[in-house]
């Protein structure tokens, strides 16, 4: 594989490891789905990151279809290569810098999956961003009530290692509507009630400036008799607003409503797919084996 500098790998472990909400989030959806589909207890997967500004980032997961016997546990590396070739395609800034899992402190399954990760890390042909794959592990049975965030990071020889919450705009977007905080009794995200908000301010504004426009005109069509102390005011007022007409500004703005349409769309198709899947278990399970062949027959 391709090794970064001593010198970069120095000042990266200087700066600290960020660990981004969206990690934490794909963590918790994959501990639910494997314990109501799959009936298993824990959850575990590659971690996905990148170096910006000297710091680690673990940007991303991807989760992995272990086999368990016992307490022996079989990782598909080459079923992850293959899909991790598809992710370099759409992020190619992305690599591994260690794995997941779920439980509430490190025990003898964890250092034997550890070294497991580290003999395959070690073959890995993509560019390592650390000497040692990085092991985060998050508490499923963490308490509402606790402080800190049911998440720990280890180094090598299972040392724990400090780090710190980092996103950029979207990602906090994002987060923030996927955790549909209720505020007060209404109903909806925190951000559903701030863009309302922003809407009722901007409707406001909009109406206290359109009786301004109506007075100059009527002032201009002589209508009333024109009061210079309120004109010079709205000069005033006039002179602080920015030129609207500029090539930036419709740039910005077409991208914001193109970003705000994308959301659309994606949330769009998410309420479809639900739908199509709890339309599909229902039929299952009033058909049985004849709805199965059914559809087996159409395909």
């Amino acid at each position: 594989g391709t090794w970064l500098s001593l010198g970069t790998l120095q000042e990266m472990t200087d700066q600290g490891l960020v660990l981004h909400p969206m990690v934490v989030v794909n963590l918790a959806d994959h501990f639910t789905r494997s314990t109501i589909q799959d009936g298993k207890d824990k959850a575990m997967g590659i971690l996905l990151g990148c170096v910006i500004n000297k710091a680690l980032h673990i940007t991303d997961a991807v989760e992995m279809h272990f086999e368990q016997s016992g307490g022996d546990f079989k990782l598909p590396f080459k079923e992850f290569e293959e899909d991790f070739e598809l992710h370099k395609e759409a992020y190619p800034d992305n690599e591994v810098v260690g794995w997941y899992c779920t439980g509430s402190k490190p025990d003898n399954v964890h250092s034997n999956i550890q070294q497991s990760v580290t003999r395959w890390y070690a073959t890995y042909e993509g560019k390592k961003l650390t000497k040692v794959p990085l092991f985060l592990l998050m508490n499923p049975e963490a308490k509402m009530s606790d402080e800190a965030l049911p998440v720990q990071i280890y180094g090598s020889d299972l040392k724990a290692k400090k780090y710190k919450i980092g996103s950029d705009n979207a990602e906090t977007v994002a987060v923030v509507h996927c955790a549909q905080e209720g505020v007060e009794n209404q109903k909806g995200s925190k951000l559903v009630h701030h863009y309302e908000n922003v809407h009722r301010g901007v409707a406001m504004m909009r109406a206290r400036l359109k009786v301004l426009h109506d007075y100059v005109i009527d002032c201009k069509e002589k209508k009333v008799k024109p009061d210079i102390k309120i004109l010079r005011q709205v000069k005033s007022i006039c002179n602080r607003l920015p030129t609207m007409q500029t090539t930036q500004l419709n740039i910005e703005s077409q991208t914001e409503f193109n970003d705000a349409l994308l959301v659309a769309y994606l949330s769009s198709i998410t309420k479809d797919s639900s739908a199509i899947g709890s339309l599909m278990q229902k039929f299952n399970q009033v058909y049985g084996s004849q709805g199965r062949s059914f559809m087996r027959y159409d395909e």
